[in-house]
């Protein structure tokens, strides 16, 4: 939204009773905004930092079963993963796309041919008619046919089976949005700073505009926490006493040239964990790893040397011929995962949820994945409707698409828009934004100069730029080239098109000199503490420059 616009949203949560506050703008929050929002309550959500800004869009991009529960015995979390991930593509298919897997087998991995062959078994049988595909065992041979840049010595047999890739911060971004379209009020960079209370009952919560400073009180006859990994501190400012429920995990991936074709699900020889390499748009993704949070602060993770070294050396050891080193790093990232409290080693955390009602009447929801999200949030919507006896419909979010489709007859008055985009641009945006292409259109329309390229290193075009601000809820460039778009996670890391998104914002969305000059400097800061690896060679950005882009 424009900054002048932010204040109309941030008036609707002082003025409005809401029925429920929903605290974090995670996937989580998201979905049981648009949850309660389609069922009829009225609806405020806030979240500290922009929405999936946590550990929502610092996943492995996974919408999956979890095939590695299996080993210990959570076949229940799997069959409801494997549900989830049926619902998801019927209802985002643009953002959950079906992706082929391969687990290689190498002579003294703990996990042998029949022990991963009876696994896929099992993974499949938990599907059942839901399944994408079925799964086949490889021979070495069959296996370096598929994937040539495997290590030959000692191959002994592959896996491959299928799951879902996704868009994790547009999946948690169209839940917004479309909570926002049932009249859900949803503002990010808002912190809760208390929780309000009237005769011993959570009310509402105080809370501050973090872009402005201003505190202000939400009135809501329920409160929902869900914060993630800081469900806890949420818990204890109902009640100090509060005991620990969650054990944060802290995960990190690195984002590297494209170093095979294949998504490969692999067991680590140094400590036979899994990993993955997977293909994500011209670069692979590789992660994740698993560690105790320990003392740095949930918001401030980034990956170590010790971190990506051990990535590092499992990629090399199972690519030979990749020679990858920390100058080939694109960028990395570290989120926490908000598991439940658990004894022994973290790779044996469970992904169940939990959800508390307190003495106050705080509901939390607590655990969990992102692809039970959706069934999280219903049962949180459920558990809600049971405390406050109130009467609602059924849960409807897993059959009402997220990204409604724009017909093909209400596009053809753009006629001469339309034509200033190639077909591949126009099928690309008619799926990511569905009716939302509207407003690109209309943009286009006004100025055709928008549907030009924003770089040549990107596919995405300066309309969408200016659609993120005024249309996706973005309030910093750090909020349009991560999480609105991927820019952000690419070798130019945008650096090279800060100047033109610049001027952009001055002429679309209003923002003053100095608040862009504020926001430039935050977003170096953003790659430089979260993208721990620059490359070299990217260029840097000059105020001068804005000077130099031709008048419109």
């Amino acid at each position: 939204m424009s900054l002048a616009a932010r204040p109309i949203l941030l008036g609707r949560l002082v003025t409005q009773r809401f029925d429920v506050l929903v605290i974090g703008g995670g996937i989580v929050g998201a979905g049981i905004a648009r949850d309660a929002a389609m069922r009829g309550l009225c609806v405020a959500l806030i979240e500290q930092g922009d929405f999936a800004s946590g550990t929502s869009s610092k996943t492995s991009k996974l919408i999956h079963g979890g095939l590695r529960y299996l080993e210990h015995g959570e076949f229940g979390l799997v069959y409801q993963s494997l549900r989830e991930r049926t619902a998801l593509r019927a209802i985002a298919p643009a953002y959950v796309k079906p992706l082929t897997l391969m687990l290689p087998v190498y002579r003294g991995d703990r996990r042998r041919a029949p022990v991963v062959n009876l696994g896929l078994w099992l993974y499949d049988a938990l599907a059942g008619r839901r399944n994408i595909r079925r799964h086949r065992m490889l021979g070495a041979r069959g296996a370096l046919a598929l994937e040539p840049s495997l290590r030959m010595d000692g191959l002994r047999a592959a896996g491959l089976y299928a799951d879902c890739q996704m868009d994790d911060a547009r999946v948690c971004l169209a839940n917004i949005l479309q909570a926002a379209s049932f009249g859900a009020a949803c503002a990010n960079y808002v912190r809760l700073r208390a929780l309000l209370t009237a005769q011993g009952r959570v009310c509402g919560g105080a809370a501050e505009d973090a872009l402005t400073g201003r505190t202000f009180d939400i009135q809501a006859a329920a409160v929902v926490n869900a914060a993630g990994p800081w469900g806890d501190r949420v818990r204890r400012l109902s009640d100090p006493a509060a005991p620990r429920l969650l054990a944060p995990t802290k995960g990190i991936h690195l984002v590297l040239p494209r170093v095979c074709e294949q998504a490969l699900f692999v067991q680590a020889r140094a400590d036979g964990r899994m990993c993955f390499i997977l293909p994500w748009g011209a670069y692979s993704l590789v992660g994740t790893t698993e560690r105790e949070v320990g003392p740095t602060p949930l918001e401030a993770l980034a990956a170590t040397q010790d971190e990506v070294g051990y990535l590092l050396t499992e990629l090399n050891r199972l690519l030979p011929g990749a020679h990858v080193g920390e100058e080939d790093i694109v960028a990395t990232f570290a989120g926490a995962r908000p598991l439940l409290a658990f004894g022994g080693e973290a790779t044996a955390a469970s992904r169940e949820h939990r959800i508390e009602l307190d003495a106050r009447g705080l509901l939390s929801v607590l655990g969990g994945k992102y692809t039970t999200y959706r069934l999280m949030a219903a049962q949180a919507v459920d558990a809600l409707a049971a405390a406050h006896r109130w009467r609602l419909e059924r849960c409807l979010t897993d059959q009402i698409s997220l990204v409604e489709e724009a017909h093909p007859v209400a596009m053809e008055r753009w006629g001469a828009a339309l034509r200033a985009l190639d077909p591949d641009l126009l099928a690309r945006c008619l799926a990511r934004y569905g009716t939302g292409i509207f407003r690109l259109l209309e943009l286009i329309h006004a100025d055709p100069l928008l549907a030009r390229r924003v770089c040549p290193h990107h596919e995405h075009i300066e309309a969408e730029l200016v659609h993120a601000v005024q249309q996706e809820l973005a309030c910093t460039i750090t909020d349009i080239l991560a999480r609105r778009t991927r820019i952000a996670w690419s070798s130019c890391q945008g650096l090279d098109l800060l100047s033109g998104l610049v001027a952009l914002l001055q002429r679309y969305a209003g923002w003053p000199r100095a608040e862009l000059e504020r926001q430039v400097e935050a977003y170096h800061q953003f790659l430089l503490q979260g993208l721990a690896f620059r490359p070299a060679g990217v260029p840097s950005f000059r105020w001068s420059d804005t000077e130099e882009l031709p008048r419109r």
